[in-house]
């Protein structure tokens, strides 16, 4: 590993980190919306902007970074640069759109326990990134375990999807329309969790290549 190799990776730990706290903020926001507290929503809405800016900042510098490198491995850490950035793509604004649903559903709901569920594996996802980036800066051969450790969640993500998004469309007794936005909400943290595989399978590319 050179040196600009370990600069690309602590930078890309410093951005999982950001990403595990904004998952974990997402999941706030979404319990909020659920429990009906608009000030907690707003909240969470201003810290994931916050995550999202820093972030942001990290993806240029590291982009600089890839930029002066000669190395042969320049297109794979540029890859794995891009897609840690498509993880953080829209949290903010998938945030904002929850926010405008007028809709309160009872606490009892089903629905409910589903988004909840979601919620749980979306977060455990951030936390699996966030461990992977660190291994990758540590020890690549630990990093080959975190990878599928991310597929492992990613798959229980897209079971509990599935389950949430055939419960919302059976739901009669909600306007149709707010059964698009919530459907919407929630395909943007299964979309965010697919992110998370592709940038296990931009890191298996790298620990191949090594």
């Amino acid at each position: 590993m050179d040196k600009i190799e370990r600069t690309v990776f602590a930078n890309l730990e410093a951005q999982s980190k950001l990403v595990s706290k904004t998952f974990k903020e997402m999941g706030i926001c979404i319990n909020a919306y659920l429990e009906g507290n608009e000030d907690v929503q707003n909240s969470s809405i201003t810290k994931i902007r916050s995550y999202e800016k820093d972030a942001s900042k990290i993806r240029r510098k590291n982009l600089e970074v890839v930029a002066q490198t000669v190395s042969i491995y320049r297109s794979d850490l540029l890859r794995l640069v891009m897609k840690m950035a498509d993880v953080m793509a829209n949290q903010a604004g998938a945030s904002v759109r929850l926010g405008k649903v007028r809709y309160t559903p009872r606490s009892d709901d089903e629905m409910v326990l589903k988004f909840k569920t979601l919620i749980d594996v979306f977060i455990k996802m951030g936390e699996e990134l966030r461990n992977l980036m660190s291994k990758l800066g540590e020890d690549m051969e630990k990093a080959h375990h975190a990878c599928d450790r991310v597929d492992e969640v990613e798959e229980q993500v897209d079971e509990i999807y599935r389950d949430l998004h055939g419960h919302l469309y059976n739901r009669e007794d909600i306007p149709l329309r707010i059964i698009m936005q919530l459907l919407s909400v929630a395909k943007h943290v299964e979309e965010a969790c697919d992110h998370c595989a592709s940038v296990a399978d931009s890191v298996r590319i790298i620990l191949v290549t090594h």
